[in-house]
């Protein structure tokens, strides 16, 4: 079973854990992106790095 996050008495979702370690890997990569220029690559920018972001957290949720 799925157990909450205490965070200083405050029950909080596990999927927000999840969420916030997926943007902790986002972020660098994104960045990482930028410095390779991707973006030429890419049609639309946001919907690209919101797809990057998805398969992230799918990754992190079928980790833990």
């Amino acid at each position: 079973m799925i157990k909450e996050i205490n965070l200083f008495d405050i029950f909080i979702a596990p999927f927000a854990g999840y969420m916030a370690i997926a943007l902790v890997i986002f972020l660098p990569l994104r960045y990482y992106f930028d410095r390779i220029q991707l973006q030429r690559f890419v049609w639309h920018r946001a919907l690209f790095d919101m797809a990057v972001y998805v398969i992230i957290l799918s990754l992190v949720g079928l980790i833990f």
